[in-house]
Order: structure tokens, then C-alpha cells, then sequence
């Protein structure tokens, strides 16, 4: 039986390109411990994203913008479209080519100026290739902004081969020509999709299409996250193949033992129905639903990252991810719904022996510099005890985790975490007011939160903070309480920022609503895959609009995710382990204006948006009033212009700002500048200057010579 099997395993669109993610790593190591062959692992993410500037594809890119725009769409999905193709960017191959050497060069990845050109290099291809499905459906590159009904998990829409078909046509060249034509000629026996994100379904589902098709004996599996998620917060229960109907199985909850019964099922010629995490498709008759089962971690061995196209990703390191724990510890938190839960707000909690992570990393460090705990919590005793084994055996990697931030970590303690490796810490915060943490049920108070910030600041370990506003019954003060906090603390953490609440349905709050006093639970209207509730509660939404306005105020970070700026992306890891605590002045220091500024070259980042259809235009300017000012759904004002800068993101600037900008369509001195406008008060000019900077509308013109590499 064993290895008689032919897999190939992919992980879709669209996702971080800077590394490879452990999903399929950990399923295809758990299988050949137990004796099935090695699966094929395909990223078809980061070869999209390759093929996607090739000439042919390139050529096919051209032909369809110079198409009449969205013919086929009416009523409001028209107008949108063409309101997001409004200042969309030509395609440029070889600056694409350019941004992809810098991000995988290990010098000037670290030149944060080079970094940002780069970044908007890719961000900048990506708009124009996401104009011929849905424009602006990319959203920093690699997020999918999908179409109303899509994201609301309308199951119409996720079934509708046209809107499928749409998002997917970006990648339609690299299907057509590399990935089908590879699973058609492989000879598989199984093919499985893994979907982490909820904007790698879209993919997944026209995959799923194509590979039917194409390799009607394969059996065709997929789960992941997102596959469990569709499974758990589907309103009825036949909508789940309803919406995954192309595929013989799913895999629900973890998945590596669920994986090697469906090879051992296939080898032998049966059905798999007799694990409980795997759900076959009504066409093989009713199934005994049976409590899901959570691995056992010692079962499980350290996954083999050897099979990943790491020369593709957009990196100058490799960076893996690791899942020692599972589960949460803590497991109290009212707000919390992650995972396959059931009777709590994520799995079960389960934890590998310090002896185990020590084998393991000893592993993993032979092939990668950067390893990240990707867990929901790593408890303190157990990281402490791995530390001094870290530093014991002069181990030599870089590693990061999210942690709580107990009292338990001393300076002491936190100087032994740094000597074994850890760059940077996530954490969940969540609140700097102590009647929210009670809420939240998070069992800790700001005042010490704050000293353990501090020691790990002090021990050079970088603190990512996560938090949000809008818990039910939080007034405008306790928000303020919040933004306060991080504002008055800008030493003590490097990257990261306050979102906003989400209320989910496994949460103990969506269970327990009178008890936070909320009303009118529901789901969101259309959708069948329910998973967000709206609900009513006057005191929170009574100080939305002020309190989003304040923490537009909080410098989170330059880039959303994948890339730096964001908390966990691989990209802020390699900063923090180059420029430790630091690195929050290393990305402002480009956005500042400097003393000899004067003589240095600038240029406009980006470009004004054409008002010559007026009825886009305005859909263009109240679709983008959420990104600016920090109050979503106020209307920008009409005689604003609109400036799309080179990474997507649209300023609403007032007529004046228009004719400081107009002046650097070529590169221009700040001095000529100011000679040119000599009727401006040099005061409100340099006011002018040192904005447009710090918000990246002006950019340097010549970028620096590359520094020595260091560290």
C-alpha cells in the first residue's frame, strides 16, 4: 500500500509571496513517515505571479487592457469597475523585474528606500493585472478585494461560473499554459488544493474546476482553514458542497492523518470514509458524522520544506513556519472564535516537550535562517525552557512567536529569549482599558503589560502589538484609553496598531449576547456562509466616527500585509533581526524631511485620477472615502482631486496641494520648488513638503548606492 500513490498537492492564489506556507509540508511529512511516496508541491501562488510578466503572458496582458473595459457588467458592478480602472497603471515588465531583484537581493532588501520602490513595483503590476478580472480586486498586491456578494459568502456567487471566472482570469495564461497541462500529463491518483486565507477560495474553487475537467480518474481533495471555516459557518449543511461541489472530499479541522487515510483509501481502491475529519461528497451516499479528531502532536514529524520553489518567493531569506503548540493555553478570551473549536474559543490545547522543539529546530535551522512559531500561544515555562537548551547548544537561528504578555517575563528572562535567537514578539494586547480586558476575559491589566514591554524592549526583542476597538459597551474614553496607550508608549513597540471588532459566531459573545450588551444578533443580509454578525449596541457605534479619526493618528506601519509593516509577514522579521528595536525609525527615517533636502532631486508618486467620466469618478471617491481621513463611510468632499500613489492607496488632496504636486511631474529640487512658488510663505512650504514626504506623495528621485551588507 505504501507508496504506491500519486499526489500533488497545491496551494492556490492568492496569497504572500515571500515565503512558503507549512500547510502541505506538514500533511506531505505526516504521509511519508507513514510510507506513502513524496507528493508533488506546487505553489501556484508564486508561479502565477512568475508567469504573470513572461512575454507571452505579458503580450495576453496588453491585448486584454486594451479591450474595451467590463462590457459584460451591468448596474452596480459596472460602475465600480469602472471607477477602480480610474489612474490604474501601465504594466511595466522590466521595473517589475527590477522590484523583484531588489526584494530578493540580500543588500539592498535592507536599503528601506530600495524596499519601498520594490513593493510598489509589484503592487503597481498587480493593480494592472487585476484590471482585466474585477478592477482593483488586488488589493497590497496579493489580497483579494472580491465583489460584494463574494465576500459576504453569498453561496450564488460563489457558485457563478462568470463571476469565478472573472477573478481567476489574471492567472488565466498560467493555467492554460503551465499548471493544467502539468496535472494533466502527471498522472496523479490524488490532487488536493489547501485554502489557509478566506481570498484563496475564489481559486480554489475554479482550480478545483479546471483539474475536474482535465483529470477526471483523479480524486480531488482540498481543506485548510478556509475550507473548514466555509464547513463550520455555513447556514445549512448541504450548502457545503454546494459551494465545494467539484471536489470527491474535504478534509475538516487538522489534517494529517486525514490526508494519509484518504492515500491509503485510494491505494487500496475504497472510499475513505472512516476518519471523522474527512467529509466525502453526497454522490457517495450519506455519511455517519462523528466527533472530529485533534492530532497528537508527538505523532507528528518536522516538516521537510525541501520541496518549496524558494528561489521564486520575493525574499532574500528563507523563513518557515513551525507549529510546536496547537491550541490556546489561556483558551478564555470572549472575542476569540479561531480554528475548529467547539466547546471554546479555539482547539483543544496541546504542546510539544522543550526536547522536541529543540530536535526539531535543529532540523529546520540547517535550512532556513528564520524560523516563526506559527501557533495561536506559546506557553512561558515551555519557551524559557527552550531558550536555555537554544543557547546551551550555541544554536545559530532567528526565530519569533506569538506570546501573552505575562508578568512572568523578567528582563532577565527576556535577555535569555534574545541570547537564543528571538527577534520579535507578536502579542494580542487587544485593549489599554482594564473594564474591556475584564470583557474580554484577557487576565491582564495595561500597567503590566507595560513593564513587560519594556523588558523586552530592553533585551532588543521587538513588540508587535495587536489590539482593536469597538468591543460591545466600549465608550469614546475607553477606546481613547487604548490609542493612549500605544501614542504614549511609541518606544516600547515596533510595528502593528489597533483594527477594529468582529464579531463571529463561535464567539462567547455571538453565544452570550446579553451578557455584553448586545441585541438584534444577525447574520450579514445575503449571506449563506455566515461569518460575521452584525448587531445593535448604541454606546460603541454612538463613538465610531471620533474614534476612528483618532487612530488615524497611530503610525501602524507603512505597507499592509505581506509586506513590511505588518505584523508576522516574513519581511518584518528580517528588519527586526537587522535593525532590532529600531526598526520603526529605520522605516520613518525616508519619510522625513531632511536638513539637506534642499538640493536632494523629488518626484510625484503617483499620478492624479482622470475626471473625465464624472459618474466614475464619483463612485472612485466614495468607494475610497474608507481610506481616507479615518472615518469610513464619510464623503469625501467634491472638489477634492483624488492621487493615486504608485502602491494603490488614493489621498483626497484640496486644489492647493494639487499645484504643489503638479510641479514634481519631473524631478525637481525642493529649492527650485519654492523658487517656482515664491509668492508661498516658506513656512507653509516646508509645512507642504514635510507632509507630502511622510505620506509618500513625494518621493526621492536617485535612490542611495547599495551599503555594505551587515550582520
Amino acid at each position: 500500500m505504501g507508496g504506491t500513490v500519486k499526489t500533488a498537492l497545491i496551494y492556490p492564489p492568492l496569497t504572500d509571496p515571500t515565503s512558503g506556507y507549512h500547510s502541505l509540508n506538514y500533511l506531505d511529512s505526516y504521509a511519508r513517515a507513514q510510507g506513502h511516496r513524496a507528493a508533488d508541491i506546487i505553489d501556484a501562488n508564486i508561479e502565477a505571479f512568475h508567469h504573470s510578466y513572461t512575454p507571452s503572458a505579458y503580450e495576453w496582458l496588453r491585448r486584454e487592457l486594451a479591450r474595451p473595459p467590463v462590457t459584460d457588467l451591468t448596474g452596480p458592478d459596472a460602475l465600480m469597475a469602472r471607477a477602480n480602472r480610474l489612474g490604474l497603471p501601465e504594466p511595466d515588465p522590466q521595473r517589475l523585474r527590477r522590484s523583484i531583484g531588489v526584494l530578493q537581493d540580500p543588500v539592498l532588501f535592507y536599503d528601506y528606500r530600495h524596499y519601498q520602490e520594490a513593493v510598489e513595483g509589484v503592487i503597481s503590476w498587480m493593480d494592472a493585472l487585476g484590471a482585466v478580472g474585477f478592477p482593483g480586486q488586488f488589493r497590497a498586491g496579493f489580497r483579494l478585494q472580491a465583489p460584494p456578494a463574494v465576500s459576504i459568502g453569498s453561496v450564488a456567487a460563489l457558485t457563478d461560473e462568470a463571476t469565478l471566472a472573472r477573478l481567476n482570469k489574471p492567472f488565466q495564461p498560467y493555467y492554460e499554459d503551465v499548471l493544467i497541462p502539468r496535472l494533466a500529463a502527471g498522472g496523479y491518483d490524488v490532487i488536493g488544493i489547501s485554502a489557509t486565507y478566506q481570498w484563496q477560495l475564489p481559486f480554489t474553487l475554479w482550480l478545483a474546476r479546471l483539474i475536474r475537467q482535465a483529470c477526471p480518474g483523479a480524486f480531488v481533495i482540498t481543506g485548510g482553514t478556509e475550507i473548514s471555516d466555509v464547513w463550520k459557518c455555513a447556514s445549512r449543511p448541504e450548502q457545503v458542497f454546494q459551494v465545494l461541489g467539484d471536489f470527491d472530499a474535504i478534509v475538516v479541522g487538522e489534517g494529517e492523518s486525514a490526508y494519509t487515510e484518504i492515500l491509503d483509501a485510494v491505494a487500496t481502491g475504497t472510499l475513505p470514509a472512516g476518519h471523522p475529519n474527512v467529509r466525502l461528497h453526497p454522490k457517495y451516499g450519506r455519511q455517519r458524522q462523528l466527533p472530529l479528531r485533534y492530532e497528537r502532536l508527538g505523532n507528528i514529524p518536522v516538516p521537510d520544506f525541501s520541496g518549496l520553489p524558494w528561489d521564486l518567493y520575493l525574499s532574500p531569506e528563507k523563513f518557515v513556519y513551525y507549529s510546536p503548540t496547537r491550541g490556546c493555553y489561556w483558551n478564555k478570551c470572549t472575542f476569540c472564535d479561531y480554528g475548529l473549536n467547539t466547546d471554546g474559543p479555539t482547539s483543544p490545547w496541546r504542546q510539544d516537550t522543550a526536547d522536541t522543539m529543540i530536535a526539531d529546530v535543529t532540523e529546520l535551522a540547517k535550512f532556513a535562517k528564520f524560523i516563526y512559531f506559527s501557533v495561536d500561544v506559546l506557553a512561558p515555562a515551555t519557551i524559557l525552557r527552550f531558550a536555555e537548551k537554544v543557547v546551551e547548544r550555541g544554536l545559530d537561528f532567528r526565530w519569533g512567536a506569538e506570546i501573552r504578555l505575562e508578568k512572568y517575563w523578567s528582563e532577565e528572562r527576556c535577555e535569555l529569549l534574545r541570547r537564543s535567537g528571538c527577534v520579535a514578539v507578536s502579542v494580542g494586547f487587544e485593549s489599554g482599558n482594564q473594564r474591556i480586558l475584564d470583557l474580554i476575559d484577557k487576565g491582564t491589566r495595561p500597567e503590566q503589560v507595560r513593564r513587560t514591554m519594556t523588558a523586552m524592549t530592553k533585551a532588543n526583542i521587538g513588540v508587535q502589538m495587536m489590539g482593536f476597538t469597538g468591543f460591545p459597551t466600549e465608550t469614546r474614553e475607553e477606546a481613547l484609553d487604548s490609542i493612549g496607550f500605544l501614542r504614549d508608549n511609541p518606544d516600547l513597540w515596533t510595528l502593528g496598531g489597533l483594527g477594529d471588532f468582529m464579531l463571529t459566531p463561535g464567539a462567547i459573545v455571538a453565544k452570550e449576547p446579553e451578557r455584553f450588551g448586545i441585541s438584534n444578533v444577525r447574520p450579514v443580509e445575503g449571506s449563506d456562509i455566515v461569518r460575521v454578525l452584525r448587531y445593535d449596541e448604541p454606546v460603541t457605534e454612538a463613538a465610531h466616527d471620533e474614534v476612528m479619526r483618532a487612530k488615524s493618528t497611530l503610525n501602524p506601519g507603512h505597507y499592509h500585509r505581506p509586506w513590511l509593516g505588518s505584523t508576522d509577514t516574513p519581511h518584518s522579521f528580517f528588519y527586526h533581526d537587522r535593525y532590532g528595536t529600531d526598526v520603526r525609525g529605520v522605516l520613518a527615517h525616508d519619510r522625513v524631511r531632511q536638513h539637506d533636502d534642499d538640493r536632494t532631486e523629488f518626484v510625484a508618486n503617483g499620478v492624479f485620477v482622470d475626471r473625465a467620466d464624472e459618474q466614475a469618478w464619483e463612485a472612485y471617491r466614495r468607494m475610497r472615502s474608507e481610506e481616507q481621513e479615518g472615518t469610513p463611510g464619510a464623503l469625501l468632499p467634491v472638489d477634492r482631486h483624488l492621487f493615486r500613489r504608485a502602491d494603490g492607496q488614493v489621498f483626497a488632496l484640496n486644489r492647493s496641494s494639487r499645484t504643489f504636486l503638479d510641479l514634481f511631474t519631473a524631478p525637481l529640487t525642493l529649492a527650485e520648488a519654492q523658487h517656482r512658488l515664491w509668492v508661498v510663505e516658506p513656512t507653509v512650504a516646508d509645512r507642504v513638503w514635510r507632509t507630502f514626504i511622510g505620506q509618500r506623495l513625494l518621493r526621492r528621485h536617485t535612490l542611495p548606492e547599495p551599503a555594505p551588507a551587515t550582520g
